[in-house]
């Protein structure tokens, strides 16, 4: 069985927390084909995204992830940031909104939108990135 996209999303009514969310990332480490990945609106936390940037090594033709609204702040920013740089997924859509995420991780994620050269919308939206 191949899967080349997940989209969590569909389904309005389901919000997957932390413990459903690290058992879904450990089941994605199968998909390597997995062209694109919706989890936006999920009650993750810290704990269930540092899982799910483990497993993004996996994936060899991601194009899209959608992580916005995850709760995820700035350990799981960076922990993401820097899977994308170092996996072979030729990422053009990163969004990752409404996170948390502040000025402690920009520079990881700064380092990842370098690496990414197909990388052509980033939305980092509704986060506390300003300089303070």
């Amino acid at each position: 069985m191949t899967i080349s996209r997940s989209v969590i999303q569909e389904n309005k009514t389901t919000k997957v927390g932390s413990e459903g969310g690290i058992a879904l990332s450990e089941g994605l480490e199968c998909c390597a084909y997995m062209k694109k990945l919706d989890l936006r609106d999920n009650m993750f936390g810290a704990e269930a995204g540092v899982s799910l940037s483990k497993s993004l090594s996996s994936y060899k033709h991601l194009t899209e992830l959608y992580l916005s609204y995850l709760n995820l702040e700035d350990e799981v920013a960076i922990a993401v940031a820097k899977a994308l740089k170092e996996c072979a997924s030729p990422i053009e859509v990163l969004e990752m909104a409404g996170n948390d995420i502040t000025v402690e991780a920009d520079s990881a994620i700064a380092a990842c939108v370098a690496e990414k050269q197909d990388l052509n919308k980033l939305n980092l939206s509704k986060n506390e990135l300003k300089q303070k």
